[in-house]
Formats: structure tokens, sequence, C-alpha cells
């Protein structure tokens, strides 16, 4: 309980402005942060869309590209605001990890296609020769 007190008072006892983003360069920070949540959420759209066409290419169903929708849906930079508080520093880094995860996200598709196709694929029939 001292320790959880302790916390609490050097915090409450820290200046406001260590908090905040405010200051000269916060708003050229923040509408960077945003720059960058949208620029990602944009290269995101463009490697999800790509990894569904060519899974699709390869036969792949409609419902097993699930993840593509839910990794856009979930992607911190269309949503998240840069004018919270750490001046967009939580979005970038969220936007940042999104966009890594949707490039899995689409490798993975690409590889469990390739994987699906080249089992579904029927071997050529043998000739057989009378000599």
């Amino acid at each position: 309980m001292r320790r959880a007190l302790g916390v609490a008072a050097l915090l409450l006892a820290t200046r406001v402005e260590a908090w905040a983003c405010s200051g000269p360069g916060a708003l050229d920070a923040i509408l960077g942060a945003e720059l960058l949540g949208w620029s990602l959420f944009g290269t995101s759209l463009v490697l999800l869309i790509a990894g569904a066409a060519f899974a699709r290419r390869l036969r792949r169903r409609w419902r097993s590209l699930w993840p593509v929708p839910l990794v856009a849906v979930i992607h911190p930079g269309w949503w998240m605001s840069a004018r919270s508080g750490d001046c967009g520093a939580m979005l970038s880094l969220g936007a940042l990890a999104f966009t890594l995860i949707a490039l899995i996200t689409a490798v993975l598709l690409v590889v469990l296609a390739r994987r699906a196709a080249r089992a579904t694929r029927v071997p050529a029939p043998e000739t057989s020769r009378v000599v």
C-alpha cells in the first residue's frame, strides 16, 4: 500500500506538461503521426488486397480470406487519433505493428493458397505404350 501511495505521490508531483503534448512542435508531431498512420493504413490495404487477390486466383474460397477484413478493420491507422496526449506516439507504433501484421497475413494467405493448390493438382495421366 505504501508503495502504491509513493508512486501516486510521485506522479502527482511531476509537472503536468510532462504528460501532455504541448509546446512548440507539438502540432507538427501530431500531424506527422496522423500522416504516418494513414500512410501505413493504405500500405496495409494494398498488401492485404494483393494477398487476397493472389489467394483467390489460386481458387481459394472467400470464406478462407476472413483475416483480410479483420486486420483492415482493427488497423489503428484509420480510427485512432493522434490528438489525445502523446503526440501520436501510440498511433505511430500501433500503425507500424498492424502493418507488419498485415504483411504477415498477406504472406500467409499466399503460402497457404499455394500449398492448397499444389495439394489439389491432379497429375497428368501417363500414356501407356504398347511395344
